[in-house]
């Protein structure tokens, strides 16, 4: 049962009792493994436990439960991030960060359903840090970027989890024009028609940070984020 510390912060603490054989990067790396091969809901107590060929119970010594095992999880998956180097635009530094936020959600599918069920972890906060400082520039004095990068990090994580799916953009397109033909849309009809041809997923992850960004920077120059 977690105390309310920071799970990083509890296991740096001296415990007593024999050396630990396993440590929170062990675990973590168990973790990983099972969901890439079986997906989130393989991860629990037991299977851990014995993909380190330990007992289920022996893992309490180091976590408090499965929120401690998600949040072990999705932040080690930021373990081999190598950071761009900041530039000061605020556009080309966010949209390379989104880009690594991105490719990390791709090659890990199961990290969104981590977002609302953990603490962020060291790793972590160091992306979260990066983030706020490339979005610093394009704020107002005495506005924090800390919505702006929330909005940034939900559409990355909402839109891998998309593309992660079986249907790309074009396909979610071509099902929604065919579903035109049998319904009363005019609107959403007349959007579609003048939009051209559908845009890849590129391009759509592109033009939403682009979109955002407008947003969460328009109060400053009132002009998009160049």
């Amino acid at each position: 049962m977690s105390d309310g510390r920071s799970l990083w912060r509890r296991s740096a603490d001296r415990r007593p009792g024999p050396k630990p054989t396993h440590t929170l990067e062990d675990i973590a790396a168990a973790c990983v493994r099972i969901a890439d091969a079986d997906g989130i809901g393989a991860v629990s107590m037991r299977r851990v436990a014995a993909e380190l060929n330990a007992a289920a119970p022996s893992l309490y010594r180091y976590v408090g439960g499965k929120d401690d095992l998600l949040a072990l999880m999705a932040d080690a998956v930021l373990s081999d991030v190598t950071y761009p180097r900041p530039t000061g635009d605020v556009r080309t530094d966010v949209h390379a960060l989104a880009e690594v936020s991105r490719a990390i959600h791709l090659r890990h599918p199961w990290l969104v359903a981590t977002a609302s069920t953990t603490q962020p972890g060291p790793r972590a906060l160091v992306f979260l840090d990066r983030l706020v400082g490339a979005l610093a520039p394009g704020m107002r004095e005495g506005d924090s970027p800390m919505l702006g990068a929330a909005m940034i990090s939900g559409w990355v994580a909402m839109f891998a989890a998309r593309q992660s799916s079986t249907e790309s953009t074009a396909a979610v397109g071509a099902h929604i024009a065919a579903m035109l033909a049998d319904g009363d849309l005019p609107h959403l009809a007349g959007a579609m028609s003048s939009t051209g041809p559908t845009p890849g997923d590129d391009d759509t992850f592109t033009a939403g940070i682009d979109a955002l960004l407008f947003g969460i920077v328009r109060a400053r120059t009132d002009q998009p984020p160049r």
